[in-house]
């Protein structure tokens, strides 16, 4: 049972935010920071996989972060059965060394079994999965809210970021949430990238998820067309080490004439690289993965191809001026405020892309039609959070958003100041 928090005015309070999933998760986790750290004087800090904690440091309003090393607990687990002792006085020691003293409170942003149990290792209370105890199964409304949108996610128009905000008791801050500035050195090769004239454009080659990657030779069209029409226009592939022969692939495919104008940096950054190159390009293009998120908080616009159950009210590019080609799939008849009009459920692989048109629409900041299995939006901020508007539609937020926040409500989080 978790402890009963103090009540000292004259101690600084201590919240522990758990995000372990991936990259897109830890970057669309801003905003609720960004909201937490407006509430008063509290010391805030994060938990991440050790892999994000360079990146991490970045964020505005976290004190300090921890890194959560995965692969020990796996190995902890396997060895409990036979060394229950050893392994036991190991975790106790990474614990301490990791929190000496306990946080006041957790904010878990994450319904695995691992992040409940990190929460309540840490922290005296917790709010989010877990808050009604780490074997209790009843989740809390918005927890709830969300594995309802994994069941059925036609009419959700809640971002994911607001409802992290939600999870943590705190409405959306109405500002696009940036990453401190990143200065990391790049390969000698990679070093005048964004030096020349531009306009430059982050495009992301591969995703986390094997059927979100764009094919290559999508992306080779998609490189030539764009090159072709700006003349001064520079490309920057970027993606993980696995993905170097999907990057030497679509080199390949490119005339030689173009060559000169496209860098390969696939394999050869570390994330503080990484944000260093986005930071670096105007543009930033690619399917629903975390280096499309990572390039609009260090200040890129976004251009993202949305398919294979990736939604643009779910997870789209968070903040204003971003846009994103939906696939469709059925179109499910309208109810009586028209919620359930979205595209649903995408297409595994679409088998035209609108490439012409997204590179009219980076070039000129419009384009002349909509390809047809598609439909385009642009990304805006209220009160509410992100919302997205169909292109040639009013921009108007959509009702639905409110309605869900004043029915599940956003209580004040916890005032540990006090």
């Amino acid at each position: 049972m978790p402890h009963s928090m103090p009540n000292k005015a004259d101690v600084r309070a201590r919240a522990l935010v758990i995000q372990l999933a991936r990259l897109g998760d830890v970057v669309q986790t801003l905003p609720a920071i960004t909201a937490l750290r407006a509430q008063g004087d509290v010391s805030l800090d994060l938990l991440c996989a050790v892999s994000f904690g360079r990146l991490a440091r970045a964020i505005p309003g976290i004190d300090r972060v921890l890194p959560w090393e995965g692969t020990k607990w796996q190995c902890w687990a396997e060895q409990w059965p036979t060394t229950t002792d050893s392994a036991l006085n190991e975790v106790r020691s990474y614990l301490h060394e990791l929190a000496p003293m306990a946080y006041d409170l957790a904010y878990n942003l994450n319904q695995h079994p691992r992040a409940i149990m990190a929460a309540h290792l840490l922290a005296r209370q917790v709010r989010g999965p877990g808050q009604n105890g780490p074997l209790s199964p009843d989740l809390p409304p918005w927890a709830s809210y969300l594995r309802q949108v994994v069941a059925d996610r036609r009419t959700n128009r809640i971002h994911l970021s607001d409802t992290f905000c939600g999870l943590c008791g705190v409405q959306p801050p109405g500002t696009p949430p940036r990453l401190l500035p990143i200065t990391a050195s790049l390969p000698p090769d990679l070093a005048a990238i964004g030096d020349r004239e531009g306009p430059w454009v982050a495009l992301v080659v591969g995703a986390g998820d094997h059927v979100r990657c764009v094919p290559i030779a999508v992306w080779v069209e998609w490189i030539t067309a764009f090159l072709s029409a700006s003349p001064t226009g520079q490309v920057v592939m970027i993606g993980s080490g696995t993905e170097r022969d999907k990057s030497q692939a679509i080199q390949d495919g490119l005339s030689s004439v173009l060559l000169g104008r496209v860098w390969d940096a696939t394999g050869r950054t570390e994330l503080p690289q990484l944000a260093t190159v986005l930071a670096r390009c105007q543009w930033v293009v690619g399917a629903d993965t975390g280096p499309l998120h990572l390039g609009t908080a260090v200040g890129a616009r976004a251009m993202g191809f949305y398919f294979a159950q990736a939604r643009v009210h779910e997870t789209g590019p968070y903040g204003r001026g971003h846009w994103v080609w939906q696939a469709e799939g059925e179109r499910h008849e309208a109810r009586g405020d028209g919620s359930d009009l979205s595209p649903y459920p995408s297409p595994p692989t679409p088998h035209l892309w609108p490439i012409a048109e997204s590179v009219e629409l980076i070039l000129t900041g419009s384009c002349q039609r909509v390809l047809e299995g598609w439909s385009l939006w642009e990304s805006h901020l209220d009160d509410w959070g992100a919302y997205f508007t169909e292109a040639g539609s009013p921009v108007m937020p959509d009702q639905q958003r409110e309605a869900v926040w004043r029915t599940i409500g956003a209580p004040s989080a916890m005032e540990l100041s006090s």
